[in-house]
């Protein structure tokens, strides 16, 4: 199953480090330090999957380039003990495929480089084990935020303290809320989690999970190390892979002896038959009931009589069909959802749908249940969904555009670099060799080419002119959707008051016990 690790590193010259090194050897390239004239080659090496570069947005060209950007870095440090660089070294699930590990890195990336300003070049690696589980990415970091006339200010939020420890918090978790997403858009099951055993066995006791609230409580085995498992696999035993099979002994004993004091003490029972694993399996839900609270959350994995008593929505129906939110919640959606609109385009004008969400909010206590205002409310919802959907469209399209543009432009790179360094067979290649990898490089580069040329076909002015008349076609079938309910609404007695929710103000977001009205 995926296993999260995550660890942070610098490299320092106090202790002789370089960062063109380290990320010539991560990267698999030649590049050469000016500061000192060391050339440091690492094209021979295998194991590199695929390195991409990123900068803040308006960042120099240089940036994106790493023979250019790390000899930069060198030469904005200037004393002896400059700390060069910054890696975060983290595990990739093996159950993605290899496009869906690179997304995940650079998904990781770009998170990583919105925080904190810096330059970065990520570097997916193959296992290179037997097992073919250790997939992993170094992404080498500058120390230095990037600016468009250069490198700029040192990072200091990540030196150390309180500040420090808060900051690597945020990477640790923000990296497993990116795995956990990116597994569950590819339909695994699996998940990470980030927070130390004390923390998870606390919420599995808050949970009611006993057993794994015990099985949490277990100590912490070390990390074995490449070298130690190389080891193992070869049959030799080693210190750590010893001292880790004593604490997993160590933890089955005191877990066996948790059990029995619980039977002693009545709070646990023997399994009775016909109850057992196997058949549990089999008789297992396609899918866990999962609950919308008002707020947005989304909590997966509650059921039954828990559910209901905790107030978390209503208890699945006993066929096995879905939870029916309520009015409130839908309600909520509605609000939410026009709230996000709002915010993507400040300068669109809603007045209608601001009005009916408006009445809903201010009436919410008197709104009846029942199919008619399910309906009027799912259809708002989906309208807005449509036009958020609508509204992003192009915008994904130019990312796409300017992350390919980076791709084609590190690809180009690594097949002029190949070319100038290697016109021709020398050294230990043979010419089979060198054929091969100068075929590994055109073949990127096409790979590149092809994609680029894909996405900027659909990012041209007439696709932006569709993209556009498209939003204005969902804004009028939500306003004309909207406009009809207000109608209807005049009809009646008193449900509308002239003028209500004209010129109210849209809210931030929806409290608990409090119905704040809408607001931009």
């Amino acid at each position: 199953m995926a296993i999260y690790h995550s660890r942070v590193k610098t490299f320092s010259r106090a202790r002789g480090d370089s960062s063109v090194a380290a990320a010539a050897y991560r990267a698999g390239l030649l590049l050469v330090d000016h500061l000192t004239g060391r050339r440091h080659d690492y094209r021979h090496r295998g194991g590199v999957v695929e390195t991409i570069c990123l900068a803040p947005d308006g960042s120099p060209d240089w940036a994106f380039v790493p023979s250019e950007l790390w000899p930069a870095v060198e030469v904005a440090e200037n004393r002896k003990n400059s700390t060069v660089a910054r890696e975060f070294e983290l595990a990739l699930p093996h159950e993605l495929d290899e496009s869906q590990r690179s997304e995940l890195t650079a998904a990781i990336a770009e998170a990583l480089v919105g925080r904190y300003g810096f330059a970065l070049q990520a570097s997916i690696h193959s296992p290179g084990t037997r097992d073919g589980l250790n997939h992993h990415a170094h992404i080498l970091a500058t120390t230095r935020r990037m600016t468009p006339e250069g490198l700029g200010e040192k990072t200091r939020e990540l030196d150390g303290g309180s500040s420090g420890r808060g900051e690597i918090e945020w990477v640790r978790a923000i990296v497993a809320e990116l795995t956990n997403a990116h597994l569950a858009m590819a339909a695994i099951d699996a998940r990470v989690d980030h927070r130390r055993l004390e923390v998870q066995a606390e919420d599995a006791m808050l949970r009611g999970d006993l057993v794994e609230a015990i099985a949490l409580t277990r100590p912490p085995t070390q990390h074995v190390g490449k070298n130690a498992s190389a080891l193992e696999r070869r049959g030799m035993n080693t210190d750590r892979a010893a001292a880790n099979e004593q604490i997993a002994e160590h933890s089955e004993a005191q877990f066996e002896a948790t059990i029995k004091q619980a039977r002693r003490e009545g709070r646990a029972v023997a399994t009775p038959s016909g109850h057992s694993a196997e058949q549990a399996s089999s008789e297992r839900r396609p899918a866990t009931a999962s609950y919308r609270v008002g707020t947005g959350l989304q909590i997966e994995g509650v059921s039954g009589v828990r559910a209901s008593a905790l107030g978390l929505g209503a208890r699945p129906s006993l066929d096995g069909e879905p939870p029916v939110a309520s009015v409130e919640e839908l309600v909520d959606e509605a609000v939410l959802e026009l709230r996000d609109v709002l915010a993507l385009s400040p300068v669109l004008r809603l007045p209608k749908t601001e009005r009916v969400v408006n009445h809903w909010v201010s009436g919410l206590s008197s709104l009846v249940d029942g199919p008619e205002i399910r309906g009027h409310l799912r259809a708002v919802i989906d309208r807005l969904q449509q036009l958020r959907r609508a509204l992003t469209a192009f915008a994904k399209r130019v990312a796409a555009v300017t992350r390919a543009e980076r791709l084609f432009h590190m690809a180009e790179q690594a097949w002029e670099q190949f070319n100038a360094d290697c016109p021709r067979p020398a050294g230990d290649w043979s010419a089979h060799d060198w054929e091969a990898r100068r075929g590994r490089r055109l073949a990127t580069l096409d790979k590149r080419a092809t994609e680029l040329k894909q996405v900027r076909a659909g990012a041209t002015e007439e696709v932006r002119a569709r993209c556009e008349a498209e939003v204005l076609r969902r804004t009028d079938a939500l306003e004309h959707r909207c406009s009809e309910l207000l109608v209807d609404w005049s009809m009646e007695d008193g449900l509308l008051p002239s003028g209500e929710g004209a010129s109210q103000p849209v809210a931030e977001g929806v409290a608990p016990g409090r119905r704040p009205r809408l607001g931009r």
